[in-house]
């Protein structure tokens, strides 16, 4: 590994990535050649990370299944999302948010709808972002979005500078609850 050397979960490799994407892409004036090494890397490092995950992970429970039917599922979810992500990550004006298995994106929309609509996301209204699912919920989304934050964790993406201060202090407010 070159890229993701000391990487222990999977929310570390997946910001590790987003970084790396990001500085590496040849829309940014990055390396087609390195770009398909962290791509592949990334790949391997995912499935290394989830086939190393605890068994009761993908195991059933008194409520059925957990979260995961199996590694293979999984897998597929994370290959999905990360898809999903490099599909609109040059984007300009996008505030994209990882939170869960959830891709949610907001900011300046409007001039990307129909790259976000082939990529995969959906309106919704009530949260006024774009979300892709990358594992159907069995909600009915009644949680605001600092709920799901807080319960699935959130990784952010990439964003503009202005909102960037507006969620650094909403989450310092909702820290301090």
């Amino acid at each position: 590994m070159k890229y993701f050397t000391d990487i222990k979960t999977l929310d570390a490799l997946k910001k590790a990535f987003k970084t790396l994407i990001m500085k590496h892409h040849p829309d940014r004036g990055g390396d087609t050649e390195i770009c398909q090494a962290i791509n592949a890397e990334y790949d391997v490092m995912t499935k290394k990370l989830i086939d190393g995950a605890d068994e009761s992970d993908y195991t059933p429970n008194d409520k059925g299944y957990s979260f995961w039917e199996s590694r293979a599922e999984h897998s597929e979810v994370e290959k999905k999302v990360k898809e999903a992500i490099q599909a609109i990550i040059m984007l300009d004006g996008l505030e994209i948010e990882i939170v869960g298995v959830w891709v949610w994106v907001g900011g300046d929309t409007k001039p990307h709808k129909e790259a976000l609509k082939a990529a995969g996301f959906r309106w919704f209204c009530k949260k006024k972002k774009w979300a892709f699912a990358g594992k159907k919920s069995s909600g009915r989304g009644t949680k605001t979005m600092d709920e799901v934050r807080e319960r699935y964790g959130s990784t952010v993406v990439s964003k503009t500078n202005s909102s960037r201060k507006a969620v650094t202090a909403r989450r310092r407010a909702i820290a301090a609850v």
